[in-house]
């Protein structure tokens, strides 16, 4: 390594899961491949920690698991490369939202009929609009899938899309141009199942849920798809995912530059070259060059203000991105281990709520849901009682190998703004670490009694904390930035960029709001895909998987008779 090689053909900046898909697709198709992260290890936002006492497993970010959605699940073949995807064993249900009346909306894993006869018990009506709603996407939801998150998003691709739903049942015409909130008023009349939806679909952002054409989408993809498969967690950890990546791109021959910090993009002629390290690197100031691609898997500013440089952009691009918007919900983070299984207060009316992975609490009516979103979209004080929608999750009844023996650990995210500028801006978390957490506390052993004498530790991390982690994503909780009407579908990350391609000739970016928020690995795809492309190869043989082929095999193998629709 005295001397590494300088040439490659296709560089990628930055080692986030996303970057690393992309990276993986291009060096097994028998690109060369480099991948330059400034950190000492890749997957800043997909990782696993012992940051309380010894082996205790924290999932500092990344804690939804959604890889077996995504084509390369099979064409990557993670499995092999050491991905173990985790579910609470003997569960239907992936998702639930309690309520302090013991009530609780439930989303079922497998089959959408157990979700109907769920919902039943809440609302017969509303469970009867449900079933309407999912045996029409029921037999569309693998297409629908590879339309929204594995396909390139251009304007024809989107008037399709309106084509497509033209004939919609029970859902008003004019749908897509509701927020999420207003479309669930039109849906359903039960205020619980309203919630449900919502706070399954807040997870995705509750900018996302308050914005035209993205806040109802999300919710179609919270009553189609999630009604029907959900998460995982991994074995030993979220983690897991990115060491699968990491082992894939480098069997195949791929290079990863640790504490590798990119200073920015060589550019001659409008065309990316290749890239300069930073004076900090362990090759400070060396340039590294790419004869045909760069790639950012960084958000839109850094990428384009920093890597760039606005003296190679449009006047029109310049203004796109300083108009670009990272607002949106931010996550202040509880994680605690317990000495006894969690055991929550509705599970004496719902007891299959306290074998499911995932949950949320904190909302009880829809003004309470417009509260939250109003203080996050206008970054004021950060909600007070505290609502956990950006999503909690209970990692041991799915994987025991999290936790020493006897343990269970739990992850309450708490969604607040990122700037509170009322206190003083984002430095202020610090001063609120503790104080926030509690409050968070004393509404969560509303819903989980049994916190209060099984609790054995907790750890607090702060939005401040995850923005000082990962400075690009710019206090949202995705990195990406934020999935609001204005950087959707085909103006991601901005009016005029065409994601994954740039106004740079051969720059490509591979996160966008809507395809790169999850770990669905959906903008990653895209991008590989759009690069191949551009070359003029053809995709060789193992490139041909397509949305839901892995889970698809996954229920085959667990038995699991997968159910899309109801009689």
């Amino acid at each position: 390594m005295a001397s590494p090689k300088k040439d490659y053909d296709v560089i990628l900046v930055g080692g986030g899961i996303n970057g690393l898909t992309t990276a993986a697709y291009l060096q097994k198709a028998g690109l060369s491949v480099a991948v330059f992260e400034r950190r000492d290890e890749s997957g800043t936002f997909c990782a696993t920690e012992e940051v309380l006492h010894p082996g205790v497993k924290m999932n500092l970010h990344a804690s939804m698991l959604l890889p077996h959605w995504a084509p390369a699940f099979v064409d990557l073949e993670l499995e092999k490369f050491g991905l173990e995807l985790c579910a609470p064993p003997g569960s239907d249900y992936w998702y639930f939202l309690p309520f302090l009346d013991g009530n609780a909306a439930l989303f079922a894993s497998h089959n959408a009929k157990k979700t109907y006869e769920m919902w039943q018990r809440l609302s017969p009506k509303d469970a009867e609009t449900y079933r309407k709603i999912i045996n029409f996407f029921g037999p569309r939801l693998p297409g629908l899938l590879q339309h929204l998150l594995y396909s390139k998003h251009t304007d024809e691709s989107f008037l399709a899309l309106l084509a497509d739903f033209e004939n919609l049942p029970i859902f008003p015409k004019d749908w897509l141009w509701m927020t999420g909130p207003e479309l669930l008023d039109c849906l359903f009349e039960n205020e619980q199942i309203k919630l449900g939806v919502l706070s399954a679909a807040a997870m995705g952002g509750v900018e996302t849920i308050n914005s035209r054409l993205s806040g109802p989408m999300n919710v179609l993809l919270s009553l189609s798809i999630f009604t029907v498969d959900g998460a995982y967690t991994a074995r030993g950890g979220s983690h897991d995912l990115t060491h699968s990546l990491v082992r894939c791109f480098v069997h195949y021959g791929g290079k990863i530059f640790y504490n590798c910090p990119v200073e920015k993009v060589i550019i001659e002629n409008n065309q990316a070259k290749g890239v300069v390290l930073s004076k900090l690197a362990c090759y400070p100031e060396a340039e590294f060059k790419a004869s045909k691609g760069v790639i950012s898997d960084l958000s839109a500013k850094p990428t384009f203000f920093g890597l760039v440089g606005e003296e190679h952009l449009s006047a029109s691009a310049r203004v796109a991105l300083k108009r670009f918007d990272y607002r949106g919900a931010s996550l202040f983070t509880n994680y605690y281990v317990m000495s006894e299984r969690p055991n929550f207060a509705c599970s004496a009316k719902f007891p299959e709520v306290n074998n499911i992975f995932e949950f949320n609490f904190g909302a009880e009516t829809m003004v309470e849901a417009s509260r939250l979103l109003d203080s996050v979209l206008v970054r004021d004080l950060p909600p007070d009682p505290p609502v956990a929608w950006g999503g909690c999750f209970n990692f041991c009844i799915a994987d025991p190998t999290q936790a020493p023996p006897g343990q269970y650990t739990l992850l309450v995210w708490t969604i607040v703004p990122y700037e509170i500028r009322p206190l003083g801006g984002q430095e202020k978390w610090d001063d609120l670490r503790e104080s926030y957490a509690d409050k968070v506390e004393e509404v969560f052993v509303q819903y989980l009694p049994n916190l209060k004498t099984a609790k054995l530790a907790r750890y607090v991390n702060t939005p401040h904390d995850y923005v000082r982690r990962n400075p690009h994503c710019g206090g949202n909780m995705h990195p990406s930035g934020s999935t609001n009407e204005n950087q959707f579908w085909s103006w991601k990350p901005f009016a005029g960029c065409g994601a994954p391609k740039t106004p740079i000739d051969n720059l490509y970016i591979c996160q966008s709001t809507d395809q790169g928020n999850y770990t669905w690995l959906g903008a990653s795809y895209v991008a590989a895909c759009e690069l191949i492309g551009d070359l003029g190869i053809a995709r060789p043989d193992w490139w041909k998987a397509v949305a839901l082929d892995g889970a698809q095999e996954l229920w085959r193998r667990k038995g699991i008779t997968q159910t899309f629709s109801i009689d």
